[in-house]
């Protein structure tokens, strides 16, 4: 299974240049910088995925399904097109009024960034279609340039000594520009591009996403809330605490991620759910195992990792690394289950999972947050992935043959024997 092992190097990488990036920024900016740049990108990068994310998923399952691409990748960059500029317009006039009581560098910073949604959006829905076509070494450096991209332009600011909220905010905005620019490059290059729009392809994409789009603005709320109530009522020194513990909190569900892109179109080309159901066990019983893996090792080392990283001013973001990464390990399993269950044909499931993870994220949070700060968001998180990955675990029971017996019963030799099989496809 070569793409398995491209698409793991291609995420180690990222996660490699991200961690990297997350200790550049901690120690140029310090705990209350990183906060205030946190804020700057908060709600650009939310308003990308309310935008994208659901017509992704559609663009992923009709090029799974045998449609061409010369069909797909004019309408998925026009819709890129239309709802980035939308998004950017109207983002760059309220981003001042989201961030009032902020600095006037923090408020600048935010509208301007909201430029990176149009060329997000043009890399998410080009690269999804070669996702989709099962072309990862494609899909894997447009995902990729991204992160190099913003890394490279984070270290040239800091060996220039120009490191500040302003500028680094143009290195991520250049990272996205530089992501949207191969995608469309590789596209034209194989003549996908440019090309009338397929007008009836156009709406099956539109079809296939509206019912996904509740589940991904709840998706979306679900990730983001945390940050945003930390924003209005703690302060930016709290919320740089917190997204320096999310950084490398995030490491074990990031290999499950990439199984979980991975298994989507493998899982959409199974017609008949009894067969769909060994192929889901087998990317979440992995899936699982790494996550599970990872966490171990980030709990017992949580102290001296977070000291050596960040420096003894980021010591009080430990506790929140700890929570947050045991609720990676659940986000690890429901990414695999949460694309059974679309893959299926069923993606209101998905959005139920969503709906009951946010009402305990928001009772939590609501008694939490006032009480013991930033580490009940990170006590919140865990409980909202842990709900929402029992749900979706009953309804890939319903719809995608999958039995959670079946993964009970597999021993250390057989998760590793299973693995090998992975790798070997």
């Amino acid at each position: 299974m070569r793409h398995v092992l491209q698409s793991f190097a291609t995420t180690g990488a990222i996660q490699i240049l991200g961690l990297l990036n997350a200790v550049l920024l901690a120690r140029l900016l310090g705990p209350e910088g990183r906060g205030e740049l946190a804020l700057v990108l908060l709600y650009p990068v939310l308003a990308l995925g309310l935008a994208g994310l659901a017509l992704n998923d559609a663009v992923v399952y009709r090029a799974a399904r045998g449609v061409a691409p010369g069909r797909l990748a004019p309408s998925a960059l026009l819709l890129a097109a239309v709802a980035g500029t939308v998004v950017a317009a109207v983002g760059a006039a309220v981003a001042p009024l989201l961030l009032a009581g902020h600095a006037d560098a923090v408020r600048r910073s935010a509208a301007l960034y909201f430029l990176m949604v149009p060329a997000g959006l043009a890399a998410l829905h080009i690269g999804a279609v070669f996702q989709g076509r099962l072309e990862y070494g494609v899909w894997n450096a447009v995902r990729g340039s991204t992160t190099l991209a913003t890394v490279a332009g984070v270290a040239a600011l800091a060996l220039a000594g120009l490191a500040e909220v302003e500028t680094v905010t143009l290195a991520y905005l250049g990272g996205f520009c530089a992501s949207a620019a191969l995608a469309v490059a590789v596209a034209h290059r194989r003549r996908w591009l440019p090309a009338p729009i397929d007008r009836p392809e156009l709406g099956q994409l539109l079809r296939f996403a509206l019912p996904l789009q509740a589940g991904v603005v709840v998706q979306l709320v679900n990730e983001r809330l945390d940050q945003i109530l930390i924003a209005h009522l703690l302060t930016p020194t709290d919320l740089g605490l917190y997204v320096a513990a999310m950084a490398i909190a995030a490491i074990p569900s990031i290999p499950a991620l990439t199984l979980a892109n991975v298994a989507y179109p493998r899982i959409a080309g199974v017609a008949d759910a009894a067969e769909r159901g060994p192929v889901v066990e087998r990317y979440l019983r992995l899936a699982i195992v790494l996550a599970g893996a990872v966490a171990i090792v980030l709990h017992v080392a949580a102290l001296p990792l977070v000291t050596a990283l960040y420096g003894p001013a980021f010591a009080a973001a430990v506790p929140i690394l700890e929570w947050y990464a045991a609720g990676a390990v659940a986000l690890a399993a429901r990414a695999v289950l949460a694309q059974a269950v679309k893959a299926s044909g069923r993606p209101m499931l998905a959005s139920a999972a969503e709906l009951s993870g946010l009402a305990v994220n928001v009772a939590l949070l609501l008694l939490l947050l006032p009480r013991i700060g930033v580490v009940g968001a990170a006590m919140a998180y865990a409980g909202m992935q842990a709900t929402a990955l029992a749900v979706l675990a009953i309804a890939a029971v319903r719809v995608a043959g999958f039995r959670p017996l079946r993964l009970l019963r597999e021993t250390p030799r057989e998760v590793a024997d299973q693995a090998r099989r992975l790798v070997r496809r």
